[in-house]
């Protein structure tokens, strides 16, 4: 691996990320935050220098990236971003410890969504604006924009892109890697805006609009309110929010179809069938069960009580499997309380997750699709062990080599999960917290059960359980294997 060249990429990366921070600083001039002014400025000059400094000991790029740069890049840019926008939250007095503002970032970048915060509603608007653009920055990946610059620079980005962007396969929109970052990155702002405008015309402030949007169009459920969208309680907003949760949900690239008017191709969509059947199935799943599980009368979030209806439990079924499926993790309702077969379902759907190429995450729907084509094949050729029979993605058959990968996949992810889970119930946490912790963390989805419901956080939790939850949003967020494979000699080898 050459190592001049991953510093000195990283340390342009640092140089792009001083200044975006120029961005929540201009919020806190506006809004007169002046409390956290010198927190963005700190981070701003912090950024500055790491990268101004790699750039004068390390020599110019000269070669071309390879995969093991590639995953090094990506890799060390995510710690870069996390351990850096981490400095506005503890230097600004909102988070008490440094470990507790990683955490909080950590969340943000990855679009998980998992917050030690008890009361977002009296920060400042400058902390309130960087905590959800740090979730609008990790959505498309942080790694993509700055792909789109890399050609400037004289360096290819494919192994950037190909580590950073989701599912078991990467395919391009374009003939040139960077001009398909910047097509991504048109459609997300287009997404941002149209969300933004369809908020504020629902009732939103403007700036919980914008905070809101961001927040959707990256799957990554941060709010500026206590009770998340549950305090608008507003149903255009509620729709306005699930519609675009699941949009972004889906793979970017079926967008970039729809320019071109290529719909056909989008309806024989393998995955995006497969994940709208997965949708609709368990919303009407959950909304029986939730009717038929708490009859009688129901209380809302402002204490008054009235008859449930079977619309309530559509309504609310609606959003949570969306925003649970899509692993944006807003809500609407204490999922917590529901039947126990609802709350075990949301659990399932965290583990499955969105689409590949999508803001999403869990293991992926596409890669559950391909482990249950095969194994129905499996299944089959016990009785007719003679029979040829491809897996088929979008009518093209998948080789051996992406199922295997598949397989690996699901095993290694699985076996993570169980290591993390026994981690945390080593340190005295209940099962069913442990479990939903780590699950939601691993899936980047946000909200979990028990002591870390919709209706709680994180913040009870120990710094040391804190520190494994942050290492396993980065695992779900990098899809583990870019981040493993940063801890293996062979990587490092020439």
């Amino acid at each position: 691996m050459n190592i001049s060249i991953v510093l000195r990429t990283v340390s342009n990366l640092a140089l792009m990320l001083s200044a975006i921070f120029l961005i929540p600083l201009g919020v806190a001039l506006f809004y007169k935050n002046y409390d956290t002014l010198w927190a963005f400025i700190l981070a701003i000059v912090l950024s500055g220098m790491l990268g101004g400094l790699n750039k004068l000991f390390f020599r110019k790029i000269e070669e071309e990236i390879g995969i093991r740069e590639g995953i090094a890049i990506v890799t060390f840019s995510w710690f870069i971003c996390i351990f850096l926008g981490a400095v506005p939250y503890w230097y600004s007095g909102v988070c008490t410890t440094y470990t507790d503002a990683v955490f909080e970032t950590t969340s943000g970048f990855t679009t998980t969504g998992s917050s030690l915060l008890t009361n977002v509603e009296i920060l400042p608007e400058s902390i309130l604006f960087w905590r959800t653009f740090t979730n609008w920055l990790g959505g498309m990946g942080i790694i993509v924009v700055f792909v789109a610059l890399l050609p400037a620079m004289g360096v290819s980005g494919y192994p950037l892109f190909t580590a950073e962007v989701s599912g078991p396969t990467v395919g391009k929109l374009k003939p040139r890697i960077a001009a398909t970052a910047k097509v991504l990155w048109i459609i997300y702002l287009v997404f941002t805006a149209t969300v933004t405008l369809l908020y504020f015309l629902g009732g939103m402030p403007f700036f919980d609009a914008i905070c809101h949007s961001f927040a959707t169009v990256s799957t990554g459920g941060f709010s500026t309110k206590n009770t998340s969208i549950a305090y608008f309680d507003n149903l255009y907003i509620e729709i306005v929010a699930a519609v675009f949760m699941f949009i972004c949900g889906c793979n970017f690239g079926l967008y970039y179809q729809c320019f071109q008017l290529n719909f056909k191709k989008i309806l024989k969509n393998s995955e995006l069938r497969f994940f709208a059947g997965l949708n609709l199935i368990a919303i009407v799943f959950v909304a029986v069960f939730l009717y038929l599980g708490q009859p009688g009368s129901f209380h809302n979030e402002a204490g008054s009580e009235y008859h449930q209806h079977f619309e309530y439990s559509l309504r609310r079924s609606f959003f949570q499997v969306v925003a649970i499926c899509t692993g944006t993790g807003f809500s609407t309702a204490d999922f917590d309380v529901w039947p126990d077969i609802c709350r075990f379902l949301l659990v399932l759907l965290m583990f499955i997750g969105a689409c590949a190429g999508s803001t999403g995450g869990g293991i992926k729907s596409v890669r559950i699709l391909i482990l249950l084509k095969s194994s129905m094949r499996e299944i089959v050729r016990v009785i007719r062990p003679r029979m040829v029979k491809h897996v088929k993605i979008n009518g093209e058959s998948v080789s051996g080599e992406i199922i295997t990968g598949c397989s690996v996949f699901f095993v290694v992810y699985l076996g993570f999960f169980g290591v993390c889970s026994l981690a945390l119930m080593a340190t005295n946490l209940d099962m069913v917290t442990s479990f939903s912790a780590v699950s939601t963390c691993m899936s980047n989805c946000g909200p979990g059960l028990a002591k870390v419901g919709p209706s709680l956080n994180f913040s009870e939790i120990s710094y040391f359980c804190k520190w494994i939850l942050s290492f396993c949003m980065l695992l779900g967020r990098l899809e583990i294997y870019s981040f493993l494979l940063i801890f293996l000699p062979v990587t490092w080898k020439r």
